[in-house]
């Protein structure tokens, strides 16, 4: 016979194992496709978020340096810009830009209302159900807004939708983070602080805000802060400020020493006499920070959950192809006795598991696509930048694909070298006279079991092939793995949430925080305006003021706080303190738990508090040591508080800036938020259980991220289920053949296929439910403390979660053998018993 006759043959031989094991194969390939796809579509995300932020923050030419004022204070317009002017290093300053940035509120409930009725523009999607939309808000003025002049040289703006304002109008950008949530149209007007209609003539974002920290810290948290960008005029005329600015950003040109100029800044805006002005870098922005933090972070989060996938797909896939490849161990032991070359009869087999694996290659191309392209719009939804880069990444998919090609192969490639090496008569042994060299399933045989023998059928059965269970419970372990690490994140951040904000509603959950626009003495005439309201019923005032942290000197990276002084005898809201009482803590600071344990602190040590200082009618920063003297639960890190007796270190015991309110009988928040808009001094009143809002908001925004992976890992542990099961029918043809001849009901033959795979279902669980949970920890542990490293994340695994897990790795094996009931009916005795040993 030719060599092309022959290689025909083998050809043919070949396509006619791939028809007759189409479904096999196709059923494995889709395992190995939902890995290899979800692999590479997430993999593939880093490396866009790293593109599109570069392109984004390069277009809109973000600023190197920012310095700003504190505490409501202001330097007149050019004041600032000359200082830069001034120092040692002003030829390093390639762009500079002066800027009015003031807090204030917003009603845009008329401009929500306008939009539902039809007015054209981007209503985008609406993560808020009611018709109030009373938040805070900050003015932003800064030149080169107004359609033909020159755009700013630092901060641009990207204008989303619309158009930018007329030249010399007072007509404002909205962000477009807040518009979008709340379904805003694309022009419209919104009210501020003070009764002024601000019109608006586009959507747009500022570097600065492409993702928003609020006060407290929660990120993502556009819902609850509406941005106006104005020409810098337009925004001194709009907030009163005429001819003043307190807010500097400057670029450097390449090389320059960030650190010089901005010490050199710091002090030449300081001579000023202004309030010690606060430096922050480039990298020190929050939404560069948290833009580029999360990406590595996410990443590796992906890419943990995306191999656990890999991995449950692998091993099923080295499961399933080597009991396949096994099953064909009689024919490659007639082929030897028959006197055929043994690599020949290793082709035929070992090209299953090629087959599998070119199968779940080109369908894992496909599924990675399909969810890259769901990732994109999921990123587009969740942060509009300006650019947006997501380049096909080819180094990616070849690496899934590598990933995805090799374990079928080996899988297949093994047994096979494991039959061939033996002699003929050894492989052509079946049943019962097949050897068995596994020393536990010798040792298994011996074991004891209670009940009758078909009653310890299933048992023995998963003993006699332990390698078998074990890789099947470990391929469905892995896939519960990723299950139980994806909703214990959503499980966790809710208990977080939950705890947050039982903590800040205890008491009164209706209570509001009015934040003025500056310190106020708490004699002023304005804060009647506040008690007077018929809708405000019990009055609380305290202070609110930026603070650091640390051990000591030298001793760790300070942690910024947001200090509240209050009375903690007689405030309205006082913290839960632990692990001593109240009165107690109020000779201390009161720190977070996530604080205090960044820190190495604990009740009773002592800390180095930096705060803002009032004496002889000027502010400077001033350092105190303080005692610890509580912990309280809060999960925000950057909360701490401290007895009122400590305004008076501060200079500050006769001033106020925020106020405490709680609604009169007949009234609700809602009534006192209107009853304090457009109170001269109020810059914003917010509801204290508007934290959780947000919280709920943001964690409804994550989880598409995570239910996309959830949905794959429940598809894949059905699949492995499903194919495990249909497999070990397929090899115990001859032994249900035999029980039904002998009459033993079908029922019973059906229970005994149902209990074996119960048994490793509950084996699987058991490891997918550790694994997951020591998996989870690490994610909390490793990657949230670099994501949100204010956020003391609570590591929780809801029930839910579990019963999930039970369903994958219980529920769905368990049931799956009864989709094979009609296959094991129809079987026919005779022919499945004609094969002698």
């Amino acid at each position: 016979m030719s060599a092309s006759a022959e290689g025909a043959i083998w050809w043919r031989w070949a396509w006619r194992d791939l028809r007759r094991h189409a479904l096999q194969i196709a059923s494995i390939g889709l395992v190995v496709a939902i890995g290899t796809g979800l692999f590479a579509g997430l993999s593939s995300t880093g490396r866009w978020r790293t593109l599109s932020n570069d392109a984004s923050f390069a277009a809109l030419h973000v600023h190197d340096l920012r310095v700003a004022l504190q505490l409501g204070t202001f330097a007149p317009e050019g004041a600032l810009a000359e200082a830069a002017r001034s120092i040692e290093h002003a030829d390093d300053v390639s762009a500079l830009a002066e800027r009015l940035v003031v807090d204030s509120q917003v009603d845009a409930s008329r401009s929500r209302e306008t939009g539902h009725t039809g007015e054209t523009g981007h209503t985008g999607e609406t993560g808020h159900t009611g018709d109030t939309v009373l938040v805070g808000a900050r003015i932003v003025g800064a030149p080169g807004l107004a359609s033909g002049t020159a755009p700013a040289p630092v901060d641009t703006l990207w204008v989303a939708d619309g158009t930018r304002p007329a030249a010399s109008s007072d007509r404002a950008l909205l962000e477009v983070k807040f518009a979008r949530y709340y379904g805003l149209p694309t022009s419209g007007s919104v009210t501020v602080a003070g009764g002024a209609t601000v019109p608006y003539s586009g959507l747009a974002v500022a570097p600065d805000d492409f993702s928003i920290v609020a006060q407290e810290g929660s990120v993502l948290a556009e819902a609850d802060l509406a941005t106006l960008y104005l020409d810098l005029g337009a925004a001194q005329r709009l907030t009163g400020r005429a001819g003043l600015v307190n807010d500097l950003v400057v670029t450097l040109r390449p090389g320059a020493d960030v650190a010089a100029i901005g010490a050199e800044l710091v002090a030449a805006v300081d001579s000023l006499g202004v309030v010690s002005p606060t430096l922050t870098t480039r990298d020190q922005t929050d939404a560069y920070r948290i833009l580029y933090d999360d990406i590595d972070t996410d990443q590796q989060m992906w890419s943990i959950l995306s191999a656990l996938v890999l991995g449950a797909a692998a091993l099923a896939a080295v499961n399933l192809i080597s009991r396949a490849a096994e099953a064909q161990r009689r024919e490659i032991g007639i082929g030897m006795a028959l006197g055929l070359p043994r690599w020949q009869l290793a082709v035929r087999p070992a090209l299953i598991g090629v087959e599998v694996g070119v199968v779940g290659v080109l369908a894992g191309i496909g599924i990675g696509v399909a969810v890259g392209a769901l990732m994109r719009r999921l990123l587009e939804s969740l942060l509009p930048l300006p650019v947006y880069l997501t380049p096909f990444q080819y180094g990616v998919y070849a690496r899934g694909a590598l990933f995805g090609l090799l374990p079928p192969v080996l899988a297949a490639v093994v047994p096979v070298w494991r039959a061939v090496r033996v002699e003929p008569a050894e492989a052509i042994r079946t049943g019962h006279l097949a050897p068995d060299h596994g020393r536990l399933g010798a040792w298994t045989a011996r074991l004891r079991l209670p009940g009758s023998s078909m009653a310890q059928m299933p048992v023995r059965n998963v003993l006699r092939r332990p390698r078998r269970a074990l890789l099947t419970a470990l391929g469905v372990g892995a896939a519960i793995t990723a299950l139980v690490a994806v909703l214990g994140m959503l499980d966790s951040f809710t208990a977080t949430i939950d705890r947050g904000v039982a903590e800040v509603t205890k008491g009164d959950p209706e209570r509001v925080v009015v934040t003025l626009t500056g310190l106020t003495s708490r004699a002023d005439p304005r804060l009647g305006a506040i008690t007077d309201s018929e809708a405000v019923g019990a009055v609380d005032t305290g202070l609110r003021l930026p603070a650091t942290v640390t051990v000591g000197e030298r001793q760790g990276e300070p942690i910024e706080l947001l200090l509240e002084v209050l009375d903690f005898a007689d405030a309205l809201w006082t913290p839960t303190t632990s692990p001593v009482p109240l009165d107690e803590a109020a000779a201390g600071l009161v720190l977070a738990r996530k604080a205090a344990d960044d820190l190495g602190v604990d009740v009773g040590d002592t800390v180095v508090l930096q705060h803002p200082r009032l004496a002889d009618g000027r502010y400077s920063m001033a350092t105190t040591t303080v005692r610890v003297g509580a912990i309280h639960p809060d999960p925000i890190r950057s909360l701490a508080y401290l007895d009122r007796r400590y305004a008076a270190r501060f200079g500050m015991d006769a001033l106020t800036n925020i106020v405490q309110v709680v609604p009169t009988e007949g009234f609700d928040r809602t009534d006192l938020q209107h009853a304090l808009f457009g109170v001269p001094g109020v810059s914003s009143a917010q509801p204290v259980a508007r934290l959780g809002e947000v919280f709920d908001d943001v964690l409804d925004r994550f989880t598409g991220f995570l239910v996309l992976t959830a949905g794959a890992v429940l598809a894949l542990g059905v699949l492995i289920g499903l194919n495990t099961t249909r497999i070990g029918v397929e090899e115990r043809r001859r032994e249900h053949a035999t029980m039904l001849a002998f009459g033993v009901p079908l029922w019973r033959v059906t229970v005994g296929v149902v209990v074996e795979a119960a048994i490793i279902g509950v084996g699987a669980t058991a490891v997918g439910l550790t694994a997951g949970y020591l998996t989870l920890r690490w994610i909390l542990d490793a990657l949230a403390e670099r994501t949100l490293p204010d956020i003391g994340v609570v590591l929780h695994v809801g029930g839910t979660t579990v019963s999930m897990a039970a369903v994958v790795g219980v529920v769905a094996l368990t049931l799956s053998p009864m989709l094979l009931v009609p296959r094991i009916a129809r079987m026919d005795l005779s022919d499945t018993l004609r094969l002698m040993e």
